[in-house]
């Protein structure tokens, strides 16, 4: 998937001097993703995003106003409970609902719930609560509000109007926005160069859309046959995802995914669009969230699949990075699911130079752990359930271990030279590495002196804090992978209808870039104001249909 993207950049030679090439040249991986990030969007969005590289210092500006406003609405809420907060944050979602609750103050009730009736259910009870009891807040909320919106329009003013209105359209997708200043070595280059050449850069973004989006679709459609071709695999799939939607439903508890009614006119099923609507740029996203969130989503976008009729799993796209990275590093998941972990590792020696969720997390993964994960340990396919099993067992005794001896605690390495016999087959493939490292001496175990302990293993450093993949932490319920004992399972949507419509051309970036906005992003990790703390979700989700199907929007 690199290779269009060279070409896109490496095409720019003949409009950019020596200089740029040699940049160009240099582009990370990260930029790389953060291309193919881009030019999957749509293509009015990526006219506004050529057209807003052409500025910078505009992008560098909106960045800085943004995070002067965040932090005034995040002090403002920090005095009041969790709950208000949760309350205040979503609300400032629904365009003019502050407004509309501020003039109508003293409205009777039944009035303003005629005035909301176009809102869901959810949304009018949360609005009148908000009205009765922090009608202040509110009107403070509005006050940052407009006075973001008046600090925007006065940078606007320096700009022509078709900079304007890109930035406009920017400010409404703030995952993008984030990809472009995030990147902002990348914005440049690629501003000039649609600066001395537009026509040429447009027609490579325009090519690289349609070469990245077929070979998404192809990893995609790989991704679905190997998960409906073993039903091992898709149950250790459903079990696993039922797990996390008993740590991370936490949205669906606030909307009822159920709430959508039946199209006689197209036959399908249309789902409200109040789901989707981001939280204001100005604002920012809750703090609470474990990785960016610009949106919330139901639990089963994050897998990547719903539950059909017969509650047959029914793939609609890749599992979300967020969940993965849950998945890859919580190591009993590898114990209880090996068919699993296996089938997700098959993945990615299959696409190894894709950007999606499954080829990210296991690159990722690798990496942290290659104290013990050799190249051809991992590969052998034939062995690989079994191995990773046995991974999932080392790994989880031993951070056991180690939090037990806080102050004796051993690396990866070091642990498997204490246990050399439980884990058999991991010691084995270090074994065999050990002989053929360069420039190292193997001293057997049995003729190691005492005295001489290995000096040169430290305490792996585990995630999230290694290279700032976002925090994903255990429940506080400890898993012995030696007992197998099955995970607490949720109730299943259920509904029987036809799967979700999804607008493709419109989600397919939004998509591609929550897959991979970790790994582009290297962002470290969000404060949490000090009096404020996310509480565990203790209740798993209620049960719910299967999700209805959506209806096309404009972006």
């Amino acid at each position: 998937m690199l290779l269009p993207v060279f070409l896109l950049l490496g095409g720019l030679q003949s409009v950019q001097a020596q200089t740029e090439k040699e940049l160009l040249a240099q582009l990370e991986e990260a930029d790389y993703q953060a291309i193919e990030a881009l030019v999957l969007y749509p293509e009015p969005t990526r006219q506004a995003i050529l057209e807003a590289c052409l500025h910078p210092e505009a992008l560098i500006k909106l960045e800085s106003l943004q995070e002067s406003s965040s932090k005034s609405f995040q002090e403002l809420l920090s005095a009041y409970p969790q709950t208000t907060q949760e309350m205040i944050w979503d609300l400032t979602r629904y365009p003019d609902l502050l407004p509309l609750l501020i003039k109508e103050g003293a409205a009777a009730e039944t009035e303003l719930r005629n005035l909301l009736g176009e809102y869901p259910e959810e949304v009018r009870n949360r609005a009148l609560r908000a009205q009765a009891d922090h009608y202040w807040l509110l009107v403070e909320v509005d006050r940052l509000q407009r006075s973001a919106d008046a600090a925007f329009s006065s940078l606007l003013l320096q700009y022509d109007p078709k900079t304007r209105d890109a930035l406009r359209e920017l400010v409404a997708l703030p995952e993008v926005l984030s990809i472009l200043t995030d990147n902002i070595r990348l914005t440049i280059l690629v501003g000039d160069a649609y600066r001395q050449d537009p026509a040429w850069v447009w027609r490579k973004a325009d090519s690289l859309h349609l070469e990245v989006a077929r070979q998404n679709a192809e990893e995609l459609e790989d991704w679905k046959a190997s998960l409906t071709s073993d039903p091992t695999v898709q149950e250790e799939l459903r079990t696993s995802a039922e797990a996390y939607a008993s740590e991370y439903g936490y949205d669906d508890q606030y909307y009822d995914y159920d709430d959508a009614y039946y199209d006689e006119a197209t036959a399908d099923y249309v789902v409200h669009q109040h789901y989707y609507y981001y939280y204001p740029y100005w604002f920012g996203y809750p703090y609470w969230y474990d990785y960016p969130r610009w949106r919330p989503f139901p639990v089963w976008y994050e897998w990547g699949f719903y539950f059909g009729p017969g509650n047959t799993v029914v793939v609609i796209g890749f599992p979300s990075y967020h969940f993965t990275h849950w998945y890859f590093y919580h190591p009993h998941h590898h114990y209880r699911y090996p068919h699993l972990s296996a089938r997700f590792v098959d993945h990615y020696y299959g696409h190894r130079h894709s950007g999606s969720s499954i080829t990210t997390t296991v690159t990722v993964w690798r990496k942290d752990n290659r104290e013990v994960i050799t190249d051809e340990w991992l590969a052998d396919r034939n062995h690989r359930v079994e191995r990773l099993r046995e991974y999932g067992q080392f790994e989880t005794e031993r951070e056991r271990y180690n939090e037990r001896n806080p102050t004796k605690q051993l690396s990866q390495r070091a642990y498997l030279d204490k246990h050399p016999k439980q884990y058999a087959d991991l010691n084995r493939a270090n074994q065999e590495r050990r002989t053929t490292e360069p420039g190292r001496v193997i001293v057997p175990r049995t003729e190691r002196p005492p005295a001489q302990p290995d000096k040169q293993r430290e305490p792996v450093v585990r995630p999230p804090e290694r290279e700032r993949q976002p925090t994903v932490r255990p429940t506080d319920r400890q898993v012995d992978p030696r007992k197998d004992q099955p995970q607490d399972r949720v109730s299943p949507p259920t509904r029987k209808d036809d799967p979700p419509r999804i607008d493709r051309e419109v989600e397919r970036g939004k998509d591609y870039h929550r897959n991979t906005w970790e790994k582009a992003r290297q962002e470290q990790p969000r404060v949490s104001p000090p009096t404020q703390k996310r509480p565990t979700t203790t209740t798993p989700p209620r049960s719910k249909t299967n999700p209805p199907k959506e209806k096309k929007r404009k972006d």
